[in-house]
């Protein structure tokens, strides 16, 4: 599927013209889907990572939000599988 094409910052990239590109990019795919918040669409509230519900929490279940991750990757087109997802938990510092 083709997009506009965003810059590192999440930006629509324009060239040195002021135009906008099209591209057909499944690691662009693939950051757009994981910074969707769930319900945040109004087209479609069932859409997006529930961040707030299950991954941003007190006592996360790691092997869920790896499930998650995983599961809105595989939906992306060109995405033929997620060999590998490390999480790095730190629950002294209250990251991952």
């Amino acid at each position: 599927m083709k997009d506009i094409l965003l810059d590192r910052e999440g930006d629509i990239a324009l060239t040195a013209d002021g135009d906008i590109s099209l591209v057909t990019s499944p690691v662009q795919a693939v950051m757009i889907k994981l910074k969707w918040v769930f319900a945040e669409w109004v087209f479609d509230p069932d859409k997006g990572i529930p961040w707030f519900d299950v991954v941003l929490v007190k006592k996360a279940d790691i092997g869920r939000i790896k499930r998650l991750l995983v599961s809105e990757m595989m939906d992306v087109d060109d995405v033929l599988e997620v060999p590998v997802m490390d999480i790095l938990f730190d629950p002294e510092r209250r990251s991952a």
